[in-house]
Parts: C-alpha cells; structure tokens; sequence
C-alpha cells in the first residue's frame, strides 16, 4: 500500500539528509541499528574491561627479571679488594590458589556479561521492530483518516449545493460541515502521529531528528501465519534454554565452585627462582649460577577466609532462590505469550474474512457508483482502508509476540 506523507511533514523535511535508505525496510533498521546501539558498545567494553582483568591475573605467572649491579668497596678490606658483583635475578610463580580462584570467578563475570550483552541485543532489536510498525501503522491511520476527510468534505459539498437552491436546510449544511471538521481535526491527529512515531523510529536508531526517516517498507507476513506453532509443552520444555536462566545457573555454579576453591585453599604459592651473574669476592661460597623452588603458605586458621566462605554459601541460597523464582516467572509468561498466539491466529483468521468482505462490498459500491445508481462507495472505500490496518496491527503484534516466545526459550527466530 502506498504511504502518504502530509505536506507538513514535507514541508519540515525539506533540509534532510539521506542518511537512511529511502524507502527503509525493516532488516535494514535493524542493521543500522546494531552498528550504533550504545547500550550494546558499553557493554562490549565492560565485556572487554573484564577479559583484560583476566590478562592481568594470567600476567601474574609471567617471568620477572630484575639487574642488581654493584660497584663497590668495603672499608675493613684492602684497597686493593674488588666488592662489586652483577646478577640477573629470574622469579616466576608456579602455582598460586588465590589467582586461580580470582580466574575463575572472572571467567564467570565475562560469561555473564555476554548474556547481557544478547538480552541487550534482543531488547533493542525488539525495540527497533515496534518503532518501526508503529511507523507503519502512522501511515495506514493518515490514509483512512484522509479518506473520511475526503468522504465528508464531498458529502458537505452536495449538501450546500441543496442549501444554495433551498433543498437543504441549514441544520443539515452544519451538521456535515461538523462532520467535515472532526475528520479534519483526525487528519491532524493522524499527521502528528507520523511524525512523532518517526521522531521516536530515528531516536531508537540514534539518528538526528531532521534526519528522521521518510518512507517504509510495510513487512509482508502473510506467509507466517500457515506455519503452525508447537504446542505449549514444547515451549515449556524448553524453557531450560532460557539465557537469562542460564546465566543465573551458571553464577550459582560459579559461586558454589568458588566454595569449593576457597575451602580448599591453603594459600599455597609455588614458585619458582634463578639468579645468574658474578662477583668479585667470596667467590668459594658463591658460585656464577644458583636456582631455587620456593613454597610458602599461611600457618593457622585464616578468620576472612572462614567469613568469606559463609558469605558465599548465603549467595549460593539467594541464587538458588532467585533461580526457583524465576522458572516460575518464564513459565507463566510463555504460557501468557502462548495464548495471545492462539488468539491472534485466530483473530487473523477473522480480519482476513472481514477485508474479503470489505473488497466485495467495495466493487459492488463501486460497480453501483458506475451505473449512477445510489451508492456508499466512500464509506466503502474507509471500511477497507481500516480494515488493513487492523490486520496489519494484528500481524504486527502476533510477529512480537513470537519473537518474545522463541526468546523466552532461549532462541533467535529470524522472521
């Protein structure tokens, strides 16, 4: 269907910048969108941020090399005694409990804030495809509202047309120039709708206001509607595959194997050293090379270590708990999600049959018109308008909807 675009809009327009496809389609919103989504970036840098704090713990096993070079005399000897001595000292640590404990708990971090980082994909792709619809939607409501402004102001016509030549009262040339203004007063509506649903698309994509987009590309989702869906126990079955439910049972694995870690860390920390160089002096002691292994670890009961096991075990019940109470929230919400499925099948079904309707009525309307005969044709003509919209709202919803149900379940259903 062709959109229309008020002269306002055109007129407010008239300085844009093509920064959009025109017309613009919706995978290509969502493109546009996903390269500047700044919710998205924040948080690949906090997915970054974490990954080098993981560098930096996997950095305390690197070599350390220190120079300790010396020049030097001792007074109780001869002047003639050499005291200077060069060495390389090399230290590396082996093994330390503690790092390996703060690794893992940074590997549960960086998982999951990758979750988030998909919640936060998913959200605004959502976000993108509601904008866009309402645009969409913006567009059908302008056309039908023109269409009873176009029906009034003909019927307002014919009745002055009477009231010149005395055929029509002045009650009736009032009552259609009422008529008349309330379709005007819905056109302006109509027109700030386009332009505010378009104001609202451009912001999502975090493009200028002036840049705002100009025609869109309604989505065909004809096809859609002859896939059956699954019953409800599959989605229910899936529901283990939730992201967010995942992520909350990967931060509890994370916390009971910290717990694990921590009580059985001993603070042990093997490393291991090497020292090579010369000196000039005792040299029957101290030979040009000398290596070593070092252990070391805490003697006694450590108080914070027992005072950070306890507090982890009271995180692992309030995960647990959050986990219960969350598996009953999905539930509940697929079943909500599956129903309003059935039920916007089943609404699709009857629009289908109403526009069928509303085309037949129209060519009889129109067939009527042709051979002069009394005829309804504009009101015939704004029921079928209407009736578009309807089943284009209708198909709207039902595509969200079934994005939000495959997601619940932990999957990206491409439409």
């Amino acid at each position: 269907m062709k959109k229309t675009i008020s002269l306002l809009m055109l007129a407010l327009s008239a300085t844009w910048i093509q920064a959009l496809p025109n017309p613009l389609k919706l995978d290509q919103a969502i493109k546009i969108s996903a390269k500047k989504n700044l919710f998205q970036q924040q948080q690949q840098l906090n997915i970054d941020h974490t990954q080098l704090q993981l560098n930096d713990l996997n950095n305390l096993y690197g070599t350390e090399a220190t120079l300790d070079l010396e020049l030097a005399s001792r007074s109780n000897y001869s002047a003639a005694s050499n005291n200077s001595h060069a060495f390389v000292y090399l230290k590396k640590t082996l093994f330390d409990q503690q790092i390996e404990i703060n690794k893992s708990a940074q590997l549960s971090n960086i998982a999951n804030a990758i979750s988030t980082l998909e919640q936060i994909q998913h959200d605004k792709t959502l976000d993108i495809m509601r904008g866009f619809f309402d645009v969409v939607l913006a567009d059908m409501t302008y056309e039908t509202a023109l269409e009873k402004l176009a029906m009034a102001a003909i019927r307002e016509g014919r009745v002055k047309d009477d009231y010149d030549v005395k055929d029509a009262s002045e009650v009736e040339l009032l009552e259609k120039q009422t008529h008349t203004q309330v379709s005007q007063i819905e056109r302006i509506k109509a027109e700030s709708a386009q332009i505010k649903t378009r104001a609202k698309l451009a912001q999502l994509l975090d493009i200028d206001y002036a840049n705002r987009p100009d025609d869109v590309v309604k989505p065909d989702y004809r096809q859609l509607f002859k896939k059956e869906i699954f019953e409800f126990e599959h989605y229910q079955q899936a529901l283990n595959n939730n992201l967010k439910l995942k992520q909350l049972q990967q931060s509890l694995t994370a916390i009971k194997a910290q717990i694990s870690q921590e009580k059985d860390n001993l603070g042990i920390v093997l490393s291991s050293n090497a020292r090579l160089g010369d000196q000039a002096y005792q040299r029957e002691k101290n030979g040009h090379w000398r290596v070593g292994l070092n252990l070391s670890m805490p003697f006694g009961t450590d108080t914070k270590q027992t005072n950070k096991i306890s507090k982890l075990q009271l995180n692992a019940r309030q995960k647990q708990l959050e986990i219960e109470q969350y598996q009953q929230t999905i539930e509940a919400t697929a079943l909500d999600y599956y129903l309003a499925l059935k039920s916007l099948r089943q609404i699709h079904k009857a629009l289908l049959i109403e526009l069928d309707y509303r085309d037949l009525y129209l060519e009889k309307a129109r067939a009527n018109y042709e051979m002069e005969i009394n005829s309804d044709i504009g009101h015939a003509m704004v029921n079928v308008t209407d009736s578009e919209r309807k089943l284009a709202e209708n198909e709207f919803n039902y595509v969200i909807t079934l994005k939000q149900l495959h997601h619940l379940i932990g999957e990206n259903y491409e439409i």
